[in-house]
């Protein structure tokens, strides 16, 4: 028999993960956005791609950063769910 709980202990566990992970990059872009749009504004620049390239560059620099701290949080979850399978199927 399946126990629903566990399953969405699980699936609650890797909704929180994803948002973990996709905060930083998510700050980064609004924050990198946000200030060159009003450079744009002031100087009156009507160009797109000046407005691309630094989120690029943003989320790489966060990317590149927070890379150690973001795996070890999938190597976590991930040996926690498998530990949790173990003892789901052994009959804990």
């Amino acid at each position: 028999m399946i126990d629903f709980d566990r399953v969405l202990d699980v699936l609650q566990a890797a909704l929180v993960l994803a948002l973990q992970l996709s905060i930083p990059v998510l700050v980064a872009v609004i924050v990198v956005g946000i200030a060159t749009s009003l450079i744009q504004a002031i100087f009156q620049l009507q160009d797109q791609s000046l407005s691309l390239v630094p989120r690029m560059i943003a989320v790489a620099l966060v990317l590149a950063l927070m890379a150690p701290t973001m795996l070890e949080w999938i190597v976590t979850f991930t040996r926690d769910s498998f530990q949790a399978s173990a003892d789901f199927l052994s009959g804990g």
